[in-house]
């Protein structure tokens, strides 16, 4: 769970140096474990711990196995295509000598007769690789890198912690916050863990905001949960993650979201909530809706694989890609909801669809 907004979400001039780790007494901290990492919690508590979002936390940890997993399979998949390719391209070139072959920059595929094969790929098995593709015969990728993962509002640094000392194959955990207290005592559970937690997890006081910005597709995993609503956060976090990563999100700002505050709600998300039994639910895709905006003003799409409302909050995993041209079926995706006023009856009214002309696919 990130910390309070006042700690982690306050853009200043003038950053606050980092402060550093200094040696500490234990009788004067409370252990606290959770999964296979430990913090230390002060008396005074200065630092914020929410004991409440401990299943936030292992849901979260699951989907980043999975994630894991599934990018090395399709990884896999695209050399396999890739090669086949490349074994065409020879075959051609024994009956076709002299003939040139380009190669696009975007996705290595070669526009010799075989921009076909990129485009049989489905979505699920593009490459969501940090490392762009090499410019070889056949448009390989480049070995596969264990995942970067970003957590933007840290606190006490637990959450980064279960992540380096529970997930198999995990990379470079970076943990920011803007509060000097939260990345001391960050600095200092780091240590407390021990030396594979020195290894992978490091920890920077810095607006995550400015930090998401100046590291564009980055980081194959974005964590935000920020205390409150993540809708300031939504612009960076987007262009931060690499194509095919993920980004997952919390919002516990539920009264807005299930159309306590609508005003509010359209002012931070850009939607309208209604009130009804179905209030939860809306909050989701709310939150989704919103994501996809932030993402379509970057050639960016959303594909959610997993959307969940929990306690007082709701939580969404969602993956980023980049395409312009799949970017346009974002109006097909939303809807206006028309609630009667004398039952729970509802109806959806799509804002597009599109129509089939010849070859010609028109939105309207």
């Amino acid at each position: 769970m990130g910390g309070p907004e006042k700690a982690g979400n306050e853009g200043k001039k003038q950053q606050p140096e980092a402060p550093k780790a200094t040696s500490f007494d234990l009788d004067d901290y409370k252990i606290i474990k959770e999964g296979e990492a430990e913090i230390l919690m002060h008396a005074n508590n200065v630092v914020f711990y929410n004991k409440a979002q401990v299943n936030n936390r292992d849901m979260s940890i699951a989907v980043l196995r999975k994630f894991i997993v599934r990018r090395k399979q399709e990884q896999e998949a695209l050399v396999a295509r890739k090669t086949k390719t490349a074994s065409k391209d020879t075959d051609n070139s024994d009956t076709k000598l002299g003939s040139p072959v380009h190669f696009d920059q975007d996705n290595g595929a070669s526009n010799n007769g075989h921009d076909e094969v990129t485009k049989e790929m489905s979505q699920d098995e593009q490459c969501s690789i940090s490392e762009e593709p090499t410019k070889s015969l056949g448009g390989k990728c480049r070995e596969l890198k264990p995942p970067r993962i970003l957590e933007a509002l840290s606190a006490s640094g637990l959450r980064a912690l279960r992540y380096a000392r529970e997930i198999e194959g995990i990379g470079q955990v970076v943990a920011l916050d803007n509060d000097p207290a939260s990345v001391e005592a960050c600095q200092r559970n780091i240590k407390f863990n021990g030396s594979v937690a020195c290894a992978k997890v490091e920890s920077h006081i810095d607006d995550a905001r400015v930090y998401m910005l100046t590291h564009p597709k980055d980081f194959d995993a974005v964590d935000l949960d920020p205390y409150g609503s993540p809708s300031v956060f939504l612009d960076a976090a987007v262009q931060s993650v690499v194509d095919g990563g993920i980004l997952m999100c919390t919002a516990t700002d539920m009264a807005v979201l299930c159309g306590g505050n609508g005003e509010v709600c359209y002012s931070k998300y850009g939607s309208y909530p209604l009130r009804g039994k179905y209030c939860h639910e809306m909050a989701l895709r709310i939150l989704l809706a919103s994501i996809e905006s932030h993402a379509n003003r970057h050639k960016r799409y959303i594909v959610p694989i997993l959307s969940i409302q929990m306690d007082f909050y709701v939580r969404v995993f969602v993956r980023i890609y980049t395409s312009a041209s799949a970017m346009k079926n974002t109006p097909l995706k939303l809807s206006y909801v028309y609630q009667c006023i004398g039952c729970d009856s509802f109806h959806l009214q799509p804002i597009g669809r599109t129509v089939s002309k010849v070859l010609l696919l028109k939105f309207i």
